[in-house]
Parts: C-alpha cells; structure tokens; sequence
C-alpha cells in the first residue's frame, strides 16, 4: 500500500509538471506562472516526505525513515532559502552527502542491530597487516567504515583493492618510499572522502565514477553528477615509477594536491 501511494504521488507530481509544460507551449498560460509554481515545490517535497514517513504507520507498517527524513530536509533547505535565512538551490542536492553518515549512525543507536553484525561479518574477512615502520603493507577486501592514514615517514606505497561503505582516506606520498613501477589504488563504495598529496613530478592517473560529488585536481574542479571523469600527468606515458587511482563511489568528496 505504501509504495502504490509513494508512487502515485510520484507520478501525480510529474503529471501535472507535464500538464504545465504542456499548456504553456500553446501560450494558454503566461511563463511567469512557472516561478510562482516554483514557490510552492519545497512544500511539495516536505509532504512527500511527510507522507514517506506518516502514511505506513496508518497500516502497521514501518516508515520509510531513509527516504522521508532526506526528502524533509531537502524541501526544508530550500523553503529556508526561499525566505532567505540561509543560501541553498536545487541543484545543491549532492551537498548533503553527510545525512548518510548521520543517518548510519543513528540506524545503530536506534534498533538496526542487523547493521552491526553485518559489519562484523565483513570485517572478518579484512586482512590488513601494519609494516613495521608504521607504513602498509595493505590489500584489503570489504569493510563497512574505514579511516585510514598514510603519511608515516618513508611508508611504503602499495597496491591497494578496497572496497568499503563508508571511507576516509588520506594519503601523503610526498613522504611515501615509491618503487620504480605502476602502483594501481582502486577505492569503492558508498561514500568516500578522499584527500591525496603527491610531488609535483610524480606521474599519476585517475579514473573517477561516481553519482555526485566533488572532484578538485590541482586547481580544476568539478562538482555535481561525476560520470566517468579522467586525468593524465603529461609525464605519465613514459615515466616508469607512477600511480594509477580507480574511484568508484556513489558519493564522493577528492581531493588530489601536486605540491
């Protein structure tokens, strides 16, 4: 019952979107009409959202908490902006990447103990093995949340296959020992944030895939939907010691400095 409710009003919203399109294209409605009309979509989203979390309880259901409460925040920055209490637009969805960390949080405070065994299972199956000198010597499979720092001194860069849910990496290679080959790191998950220094001569490529986010490489940047974006060193075809990144995240926050 939720979801045919959830969807009809889903489909509801974008009908009369249509409608709107529709009517103004044969000019039976002036143009103008649609910034009065934008008025109202905060109230629109903040229902929706209301209805997500309201209307299963009337049947015995759960809510969907997920959905409902980052749809009633959304809606709820925006109708902020609108009366002018703080700077936020529609396309600034992607910025509100730390709900997920808040709302992971909050699941295992209030009842979601399946997410905790789950994490238990999968790090059960992470070998991660320290160098001696504080460095990694690291290849890791699947963990659910990962911080890890990599800026020892003289710490040896590896290989390194992660797959994770939730990430935060630093990695200082201007301190790093680099061996004369190509070093592949390839990152996955749901979230990463992922801060990364090199020297200014080290060769490097990185592949980034990700929903949304933001991307800064030296000074180019790029933010919203990141779909397949790449970058080359001009030295990186004929250099013999370099390092290849693979990103994949459904979210993501990167930060590459050449110093």
């Amino acid at each position: 019952m939720l979801m045919s409710l959830g969807k009809a009003g889903m489909a509801l919203a974008i009908i009369c979107i249509g409608i709107y399109f529709f009517l103004q294209n044969l000019h039976i409605i002036s143009p103008g009409m649609m910034s009065q009309f934008g008025n109202f979509i905060p109230l629109i989203i903040i229902a929706f959202a209301l209805l997500l979390l309201l209307a299963p309880l009337l049947h015995g259901h759960r809510p969907h908490m997920f959905w409902g409460l980052l749809l009633g925040l959304y809606g709820s920055l925006l109708l902020a902006d609108q009366y002018g209490k703080l700077t936020f637009h529609s396309q600034d969805f992607w910025k509100l990447w730390p709900y997920l960390i808040v709302y992971f949080g909050l699941s295992l405070l209030f009842g979601h103990t399946h997410a905790i065994h789950h994490r238990k299972r999968l790090e059960g199956r992470v070998h991660h093995k320290m160098s001696s000198d504080g460095g990694a010597a690291w290849r890791l499979t699947e963990k659910f949340v990962n911080e890890a720092t990599f800026r020892s001194d003289n710490w040896m860069a590896q290989s390194l296959d992660e797959h994770v849910r939730i990430g935060d990496y630093l990695f200082d290679f201007t301190k790093a020992f680099i061996p004369d080959e190509t070093i592949p790191i390839h990152l996955s998950g749901w979230l990463g944030d992922i801060k990364i220094t090199v020297p200014e001569d080290l060769a490097f490529q990185m592949h980034l895939k990700a929903k949304v986010g933001e991307a800064k490489i030296g000074n180019n940047k790029q933010s919203g939907m990141l779909k397949n974006i790449s970058y080359k060193t001009a030295n990186y075809d004929e250099a013999s010691r370099r390092l290849d990144f693979d990103f994949d995240f459904q979210v993501i926050d990167l930060r590459i400095n050449q110093v």
